[in-house]
Formats: C-alpha cells, structure tokens, sequence
C-alpha cells in the first residue's frame, strides 16, 4: 500500500498526464459471478499465455508461409480467415500445423455482411482474450480483366478485398485490442503503391487516388475506381495498396496514442512466383521471376517473403508505429559465383531486403504521406462500408483537484460559451446564421434569470468588487495596439436574442408551449439545484420545485 501512494506522489510530481498512466488500469476488487469464472477457466485453457493472432488470406502464398513461422514459434494461437475452408484444412493439413494452436474461421471478403459475421463469430472464440496482431494480408490482383468484377455489395473486387472490407474489419477489432500488452495491426502494401520508387512511379498505371471523386459519389456499381474514372485492373490493384498504407499512417494518428496499437505497413519484396500472379498469362508466369531475379534484382522467395511478415509481427524491434517497413541488400549485390550457386541469390531476397537484420523504416511518396487526402479517405470508407469506429480519446489523468474543478466550473463554461454565441453565432457553410437550439435558448433564459439575475445582484456584486480589490485595473497598455477598431454588426446580421415581448422585451421573456416550459424548467433545475445533473427527462415527476402553471402565453420576470 505505502509502495502505491509513494507512486502516486511521484507522478503528481511530474506534472504531466501521461505520468498517471500506470493508474489506467487500476480497477475496485471485483466479486466474480460464477459464468465469469468459467468464462476465465475456459480463456485459460484456450489460450494459456500464448498471443492471439488474426490473418487473413493465408490458405496460399504469402499467409502461408506467415502462418508456417507464427506456428512454429509455439507463441501464438493463429486464426486464419479464409474464403476456401476446405482448402485451408487441406493445406494445413499438407504443412502439418499444430491444429490445437490453428484456427480456421470463413471470411469472404468480397461481402462486408460475410466480415461482419467473422468478426461476430471471431469475438464468441476469444471468449476473454484480447487480439494481439491484426495481419491484413489477402489480396487479389487482376491486371488482365478489360472490366471490372463486382463484389456481393456491388463494389469493384480489387479494392473491396484487398482495402475496403479491411478496413471494415479494422473498425470492428480495434477496440477490443487496447486491452493486449503489445497490440499490432500490420498491413501488406506494396512498392506498386508507393510512387517513389521505379517499380511504383515508373510503370504505366501508376497509383494515384486524384481527389475520390469515385469513393466520394459511393464507390457502387458502375464505378469502378477510386478517382472515378475508367478501370484498368493493374490500377485497381495499386490504389488498394495505396489506400492500405495511406490508412496505415491515419490510424497510427488517430488511435495510437489512445488505444496503444502499433499500426505500420510493410513491402516484403516482389514475390514473383505466387498465387497472386494467377491471373496472368502463362508465359508471364514463367519469365516473369527469371527477370526479376537476374536482371533487376528484385526477386525474393515465398518462403523468405513470409519470414518477413512473420517478423514484424514477432519481432520487438517492430513495435514502432506510423511506419513503413522493408530490408537492405539483395540479390545484385555482391554478385559472383556464389550468387550463381545460390540461383540469383546473395543473403536472402530481393531488392527490397535480405536478412533478419537488414530491416529498417523506408519512405513512403508524397501521396501515402498527403494528411488531407488521408482524411478524406478515412471519411469516404467510413461510409461506403458503414463502419462505426471506436472513440479515440487519449488517457486524462485522475489528478483529484482536476475532476473537483471540473465538475464545479462545468455549467459556468457552458454559460459563457452560449452566451459568446450569442453575441457572434457564427455561420453555416451557405452563409445563413447559425441558430440556437430550444435547449440553449432555455439555457440562456435560466442564466439571465438565476446567474445574472438573482446571483448578480447578490453574490456577484460582491465577487466583482473583490475581483477588482484583488486584481486591480486592466493595464492601458493591455487595451491599445489593435490596428483597426472593431467594426459594427451589419444591419442585417444573424441575431440571437431570445425572442421577447416587444413592449417589455427588457421584463418579460415568452415561453411559448409546454415543451418549452419543460426545457426551461430543466434549465434552471440544472442550474440551481442538481449541481450540473440534467433534470428528468419526464419533466419533473422527481423535481420539487415548479415554475407556476402555464397559460398559452405565461411571463416570467427577469428580476
């Protein structure tokens, strides 16, 4: 107990919120009900210590090799999401994996309602354990098709699977990974995506998002592309990898810090002989890896390719968030007669890298960095695929004066602030004054009458005059030096006042209805008695006190 209170003197020593953040998870002993204890039994045994790990696209390629490391590791228990269940039972079968540690869920990405219900039956499977890597891996690549194939919600393929229906996933697992020591959310993108780069800025498509026009107008059938113009399937492919690794960088932003997610993306290197190029042409297939591994030197293997993924999941090095990974050396360097021994090979693959040290954090273009288009892209996601994120506020310290203060000084800023907007209420977009809500207008009505009617001539009177004992005189020098006087409302400028007989406009205040009448109630009993608790909502069954009964047009005093 002395070792707890002496640390919370230090962290009020500090001075700093983030020194109370060791608190945040500080919670009252809690008395568990027998179906929790089960519950927690159950988690125990499914898991035992070991991390929780999701990827999806895993029954081939690059997944497959990832899920091969992951396993061997006896670390993780692994949920694979597949399209194909009874091709991942065959292949696991094939690879000999630990099935006790290896969990095949269906995930078809091609339909948002099919990621909705994986990631339903996926949180029933935790049970009470948190997800601890997130692996958006699957991807479709389909640069032959003349025209676009459609999903189940009537968006173009490409783009549904490899980014929209990822992001939906992300939206929905996000919240419950906060509570995992070391969470991660690690996304597969691609030199093709990132345009400064030969093989992303010097090959026609190049991938480029313009400004949304076709996410914007709702991404549905007929349109087909990002920027809404004509589809090309090789374009399709590198605007998903774009939007993956520019989304990376936004969720990094916005939910790092609030819910402790390492959020990057990686290239792991061209992959040259995999599944991913099944579309292509057959001679293709067969030239395609012999260029880019004695030419151009890009070349890297599956297995070598799934190592890398498997690092960033696994590695410690790897909890940097907000960036961009991909490995040093490669093929063409070096090259001799242990590079021909080797098939093309030095240490490792590819021109992005080459060995489990040789990771480092690459640059990403212009584009995957453009903060604006970032958002607008969260923005345009969000409602094409109807996802509902998770609050992202950061930790507040639990500092006792803070909460104290807070709570008394509460309903005087809301006063003061409607009472700014008032005086200049702002505009909309189209230039119409911006109008008070009957709330706030009732707000307004129970602060003249009790804050400046009755409280001003009383308490406040004597708080101003000690306040000017105390404090003295606004210096001269603090009120000169504006360059221009302040110029007048317009005539026609937006006005707030509470609307008012016009006789007496300086009296008397209309409260037009019932309803009204009930909102203003609610705002002086907010005010005067329960200490900046709203009022009942039935309008008063549990007040003591009312404001006198109502003809159509009643007249309060105002003092």
């Amino acid at each position: 107990m002395m070792q707890r209170i002496l640390f919370i003197a230090l962290a009020a020593a500090s001075g700093s919120a983030d020194a109370f953040k060791f608190m945040s998870n500080w919670q009252a002993p809690k008395i568990l009900t027998d179906e929790q204890k089960v519950t927690i039994a159950k988690t125990e045994e499914r898991f035992g210590d070991k991390k929780l790990v999701v990827i999806t696209g895993c029954s081939s390629g690059l997944g497959r090799e990832t899920v091969k490391n992951l396993l061997a590791t006896d670390d993780y228990v692994v949920v694979g999401a597949v399209r194909d269940v009874d091709k991942m039972e065959a292949v696991a079968e094939i690879d000999g994996f630990n099935m006790d540690n290896f969990k095949i869920m269906d995930c078809e990405l091609n339909s948002f309602a099919s990621v909705h219900k994986f990631c339903d039956e996926l949180k029933e499977y935790q049970l009470g354990k948190p997800i601890d890597r997130l692996i958006c891996n699957a991807g479709v690549y389909q640069p032959s098709l003349p025209h676009a194939k459609w999903s189940v919600d009537g968006h173009e393929q490409t783009m549904q699977i490899n980014f929209l229906s990822h992001f939906l996933m992300i939206s929905r697992l996000i919240d419950g990974m906060k509570q995992a020591p070391d969470p991660r959310v690690v996304m597969v993108g691609s030199v093709t995506g990132n345009d400064n780069t030969v093989g992303g800025g010097g090959v026609y498509p190049i991938a480029d998002l313009k400004d949304l026009k076709g996410f914007k107008a709702g991404f549905d059938n007929p349109i087909a592309m990002a920027d809404g113009y004509g589809f090309i399937g090789a374009k399709a492919y590198k605007d998903s990898k774009l939007c993956l690794m520019m989304m990376s960088n936004f969720l990094h932003s916005k939910f790092h810090k609030s819910h402790g997610i390492t959020f990057s993306s990686i290239y792991p290197g061209c992959i040259a002989e995999t599944p991913l190029f099944r579309e292509k042409r057959a001679w293709f297939r067969k030239y395609f890896p012999v260029f880019m591994k004695y030419i151009t030197g890009g070349y890297v293997g599956v297995e070598e390719a799934g190592q890398r993924l498997f690092q960033v999941a696994h590695d410690p090095r790897c909890s940097k968030s907000g960036v961009y990974w991909s490995w040093n050396g490669g093929p063409r360097e070096g090259r001799g007669a242990a590079a021909l021994e080797k098939g093309g090979q030095i240490s490792g693959g590819g021109g992005a890298g080459g060995g489990w040290d040789s990771i480092y954090i690459n640059d990403q273009s212009d584009k995957v960095n453009n903060l604006e288009t970032c958002v607008e892209l969260f923005q345009a996601a969000t409602k094409i695929t109807g996802a509902e994120w998770a609050s992202s506020k950061t930790f507040v310290s639990p500092c006792p004066t803070l909460k104290v203060i807070g709570a008394i000084s509460t309903n005087m800023i809301a006063r003061e602030e409607l009472k700014r907007m008032e005086e200049r209420p702002g505009f909309n977009e189209d230039g119409t004054p911006i109008k008070l809500t009957k709330r706030k207008k009732a707000a307004l009505v129970a602060d003249k009458v009790i804050v400046q009617g009755v409280l001003g001539n009383t308490v406040g009177r004597v708080g101003k005059v000690a306040g000017r004992l105390l404090l003295g005189r606004i210096p001269e020098t603090a009120k000169t030096g504006s360059f221009q006087e302040e110029k007048p409302l317009e005539d026609d400028a937006p006005q707030m006042a509470i609307e008012t007989n016009k006789e007496e406009s300086d009296k008397f205040i209309d409260v037009i209805d019932e309803e009204d009448k009930s909102l203003l109630e609610g705002e002086i009993y907010d005010q005067v008695f329960a200490n900046g608790n709203k009022a009942p909502a039935d309008g008063g069954s549990e007040r003591e006190w009312k404001v006198g009964e109502a003809e159509k047009q009643k007249e309060l005093s105002t003092v």
